[in-house]
């Protein structure tokens, strides 16, 4: 092979190379270029502090159950964000236990990484994915963590937390103990947010969830929850009002998938993050914080 030859082979390599690196892990200026991605206008900017005193606040994030380093990362970030005003409920929105929900690890993926938000006062809310099924054992994965069902309603002060398994999105009684809960009275000052597994609305590598989409969000609309919580896509992603609700996946605590944008995007980011979630009286302040403790988004419900 000719010298010519040789370097030209070379250079074709560093470059499939490169752009397979950027693909996957892109500099945040390159990243809207490359993947689609709808960044925040202010990404990237420093958390700002709390404003006033949320009666209610609430660390979110999903697909965590690796065991790994950015696992780690993640929960020591809501820590250091916790630090001036502790969470009241940490929810994970499933896939507790990679990858084949061994309810032997829950120790090691989910309680361990976890426990200083929980001993400093944070009611641990599980939610199970479709990993945690794979075994067989998520009904052990759940009692190992305090729950006996995989569908349940937590009042933590002011907001009512509904826990769906949208892995058993078909099981006919999970719906009518939804319609029903939906529909129950609250007390004055109530808000309803909604956690799962499955999105309803994703531009992420799985995408929407279609059968979640059709059976649960004219129930949501119709009992007019302010804002449904999803994982399964390893990214952040919000969407602009649908039928008056807002849907977050917040799916990247421990591992990253490029994500794009459809016409339901709002923001879109492939960032490792977690959802700071801040409850006052009159509304709902959200705020996507990186693992360097910058802003992935923010953003505000009113009422």
């Amino acid at each position: 092979m000719s010298r010519w030859r040789w370097a030209a082979l070379v250079c074709s390599v560093v470059v499939a190379g490169l752009v397979a690196y950027l693909m996957v892990s892109p500099p945040a200026f390159l990243s809207s270029v490359i993947t689609g991605d709808v960044a925040s206008p202010v990404a990237g900017e420093a958390v700002p502090p709390i404003e006033g005193k949320p009666v209610i606040r609430v660390a979110i994030t999903g697909d965590t159950g690796t065991g790994s380093g950015a696992e780690q990362a993640t929960a020591e970030r809501m820590d250091i964000e916790g630090e001036s005003r502790p969470y009241d409920a940490l929810l994970l929105l499933g896939d507790l236990v990679y990858e084949e929900g061994d309810a032997a690890l829950v120790d090691r993926v989910v309680t361990q990484p976890f426990a200083p938000l929980v001993e400093g006062g944070a009611q641990l809310l599980p939610v199970l994915g479709n990993h945690d099924y794979r075994s067989g054992e998520q009904e052990a994965i759940l009692d190992a963590l305090g729950r006996d069902n995989p569908w349940y309603v937590e009042r933590v002060g002011s907001v009512r937390v509904v826990v769906l398994d949208s892995n058993r999105l078909r099981d006919a009684a999970q719906t009518r103990w939804l319609r029903a809960t939906l529909v129950e009275p609250q007390p004055p000052g109530s808000w309803t947010i909604v956690g799962m597994h499955h999105p309803a609305y994703s531009a992420g590598h799985h995408g929407s969830d279609m059968e979640v989409r059709r059976t649960w969000g004219p129930l949501f609309a119709a009992a007019q929850v302010p804002l449904v919580l999803a994982g399964h896509d390893h990214d952040y992603e919000r969407t602009t009002p649908q039928d008056g609700v807002t849907y977050v996946v917040s799916g990247a605590g421990a591992k990253t998938r490029t994500v794009g944008h459809e016409d339901f995007t709002a923001v879109s980011s492939s960032t490792l993050h977690f959802l700071d979630l801040l409850v006052y009286d009159d509304r709902i302040e959200g705020r996507a914080i990186d693992q360097s403790g910058q802003l992935v988004d923010s953003f505000r419900i009113s009422r």
